[in-house]
């Protein structure tokens, strides 16, 4: 998120060496999860260059596509919410058709695997029409994640905050957004 220049890319080259280590070595401590994939499209989503922003968009669309493939490991409700702030800061507003199809793929997913939450419903308003949210949430009128079937927010936490697991053992909340 540093918004330098090519800091997507170097964050996508350090993904990768991440995973050549791991295969080569099998070291747990240098092994990607899902929160290094969000790094990297965090990286992308705040790519500030206008000659970094396509790159930055297909990394951030490769790593989602990397994280669905790897056994054990689920995209979660902040990875939409990135990957929504990614639609919102690189796909050109005026193409809106664009811009709404990726959209509404990140969030169908997102609602399928249960993981909406305000912070998902706040960035997906933010990114596509009124109109179009309006259709996405199928026209509710409480457009909390309380309004929403319990079945889109089943594997999130109700505050928008996500629980993570320590290195400890323990549990512990993180705000999320």
């Amino acid at each position: 998120k540093s918004g330098q220049k090519g800091s997507a890319k170097r964050a996508f080259q350090i993904l990768h060496n991440m995973t050549t280590r791991f295969e080569a070595t099998g070291d747990a401590d240098s092994k990607p999860n899902v929160h290094t994939a969000n790094a990297v499209c965090n990286a992308c989503a705040f790519s500030k260059h206008e000659d970094d922003r396509v790159e930055a968009l297909q990394i951030a669309f490769r790593v989602f596509d990397w994280v669905s493939k790897q056994e054990g490991m689920m995209p979660d409700s902040y990875t939409y919410t990135i990957l929504l702030s990614v639609c919102a800061n690189l796909i050109p507003r005026h193409d809106s058709h664009t811009r709404f199809v990726h959209a509404r793929a990140f969030f169908e997913r997102c609602r399928d695997t249960g993981y909406v939450n305000d912070y998902v419903l706040r960035k997906l308003r933010q990114t596509v029409t009124e109109e179009e949210f309006q259709s996405l949430i199928e026209y509710r009128t409480d457009m909390s994640v309380n309004g929403m079937p319990s079945s889109w927010s089943r594997n999130a936490r109700q505050n928008g905050a996500s629980k993570q697991h320590s290195r400890k053992g323990k549990w512990h909340s993180r705000r999320r957004g």
